[in-house]
């Protein structure tokens, strides 16, 4: 059996680090990873959608970590109004950290 891990870096080298370890064939090839932007068009031309949202989905700690990072520089803060949801356990305590909100 060989194994194809798409997951982003470090998380998906570490993965497929231990497969291998126990035996188990596994490459890393990421779909894609997750960078500060550097673009113009960047969350600080967004944020107006993130404060005026209902529902905010949570789909990696990544995205949660540079969201945080850029509201911290910016002095703001993770908007309480909406409702969030998290794809994943892991992401949702991690999101938790930033959100002092059941979801």
């Amino acid at each position: 059996m060989k194994i194809l891990v798409t997951r982003p870096s470090p998380e998906g080298e570490k993965l497929a680090k231990i497969l291998n370890c126990i035996g188990i064939l596994s490459w890393h090839f990421p779909l894609f990873n997750f960078l500060p932007s550097t673009s113009s068009i960047s969350l600080s031309k967004k944020i107006c959608e993130l404060y005026k949202s209902d529902i905010i989905l949570i789909f990696s700690k990544r995205s949660v970590y540079y969201t945080n990072l850029y509201l911290n520089e910016n002095n703001l803060h993770w908007p309480l109004n909406p409702d969030y949801y998290a794809i994943g356990n892991g992401t949702a305590i991690f999101f938790q950290k930033y959100v002092k909100k059941k979801f």
